[in-house]
């Protein structure tokens, strides 16, 4: 009796949504929960509880005002829990993608207007860049958040950039130049959060600082797309990007009198660098589809990303991996994945970390990298309700750097975690 009055007001809910989308006033529910375990290495084992609820209206301006090509679109976030990676590993590339300090927070407020039959799109307002650019198709199955931002902008930038969970004030123009390429650019405030001391995520505890009088963080991207009409054609898509921050950078290594930032004779003051910039490419491409089921197939994603040593503790980033759609015939919407994210740490920080060791003032030096190994496996249960398991493998977590909890990992971690979403 219980399952059937929960059928009866799901099919309700449904047809309310559905009377409204009519309208065109289109809004959505869901809830994240994730259990992670620390099985070994990082900084200690244990379980940690992390979710997000979210929330999303999208209103057609069109249908609802005669606003022709008109969207406005909003979101808000709910964070809760502790995250694994605040919790065991304090590491760079953080192990889940919804993980940050908890909160109620605004995200998205934008207001998109297509022009020229719809070749033109200009949007502004509130938005995390992570929303479309540096982004790949493919990457989005997986739980670890340099899938879905890549870890050298989250490493460099102030307060990690316009990424999850603060975004910022922006303006992106998107034009179809034919049916294969598109071009794509974007501004946005280079630091989310207001300035001061402490954690971003409280300085801008509500998403609503809108902070407009900082450096901007710049995007280009020209995005190509084959024709797919031949059969011998899968679906691919290249895209060249780059990013250029106004802001002003630390010097990793030297400081204004020309001596090492960890020598006896240091001022203690970083050399300062005005700008930063990085460039990347982006490779999603379809592999193989099973002939008599274009849905189920496999794909395969890559991406690389480079910029200057001198004022970056991350200067290098690539990311791969693959998808398997519909693995199991008996089970043709199940994903299953496999990835690797290496964040390269810069030779000039490197060089500073010996230059610790040498005076005495650190143990060891950083490594060379931090690099993450995820398998993953998405399997919708009902209409309403997804499971990922989920494994991943965190070699040199932090890179050797001193992390939140004061201390150096010392050996490489092994998580395990379990991805719920429910939708209404």
């Amino acid at each position: 009796m219980l399952d059937a009055f929960h059928g009866d007001l799901l099919r309700e809910l449904h047809k309310a949504r559905q009377d409204l989308k009519d309208m065109g006033i289109t809004f959505s529910l869901h809830e994240r929960s994730e259990i992670w375990a620390d099985v070994s290495g990082g900084g200690h084992q244990g379980v940690s509880y992390n979710g997000i609820t979210v929330a999303k209206l999208n209103l057609d301006l069109d249908a609802l005002f005669g606003w022709s090509g008109g969207e406005l679109f909003t979101s808000a976030f709910d964070i809760h829990g502790h995250g694994p990676s605040r919790s065991f590993l304090g590491n760079q590339q953080l192990v889940s993608n919804i993980e940050a300090t908890p909160s109620v927070k605004l995200y998205d407020l934008w207001l998109d207007q297509y022009l020229l039959n719809k070749k033109l799109s200009i949007r502004f307002g509130q938005e995390g860049a992570n929303d479309e650019m540096m982004t790949t198709a493919y990457g989005g199955l997986f739980l670890n958040s340099s899938f879905g931002y890549p870890g050298m902008p989250a490493s460099d930038l102030p307060s990690g950039g316009p990424n999850y969970p603060l975004a910022t004030p922006f303006a992106r123009a998107l034009y179809n130049v034919s049916d294969q390429v598109t071009l794509v650019g974007a501004v946005y405030t280079d630091n989310p959060a207001p300035l001061g001391p402490g954690d971003p995520q409280v300085r801008d505890r509500n998403g609503t600082a809108f902070v407009l009088d900082d450096h901007t963080l710049g995007f280009g991207e020209l995005w190509y797309s084959p024709s797919s009409q031949s059969p011998e054609n899968l679906p691919t898509t290249y895209k060249i990007g780059a990013w250029y921050s106004s802001d002003n950078f630390n010097d990793q290594r030297f400081d204004n009198s020309g001596g090492l930032l960890a020598g006896p004779t240091s001022t203690g003051k970083p050399l300062n660098h005005a700008g930063d910039w990085a460039i990347y490419g982006i490779v999603d491409q379809m592999v193989w589809q099973q002939p008599d089921a274009k849905d189920r197939g496999i794909g395969v994603f890559a991406q690389l990303m480079g910029g200057p040593s001198d004022r970056n503790l991350a200067n290098f980033f690539a990311e791969g991996g693959m998808n398997w759609f519909g693995p199991f015939a008996a089970r043709p919407q199940d994903a299953l994945g496999l990835a690797v994210s290496y964040l390269g740490i810069s030779p000039a920080a490197r060089a500073y970390s010996s230059d610790l060791v040498t005076f005495g003032r650190a143990a060891t030096t950083y490594a060379s990298n931090e690099t993450v190994i995820e398998a993953t496996y998405q399997a919708p249960v009902t209409n309403w309700l997804t499971l990922q398991p989920d494994l991943q493998y965190v070699i040199n977590p932090n890179a050797g750097i001193a992390n939140n909890f004061g201390k150096t990992p010392e050996s490489n971690a092994l998580m395990i975690g379990m991805r719920a979403t429910i939708r209404l």
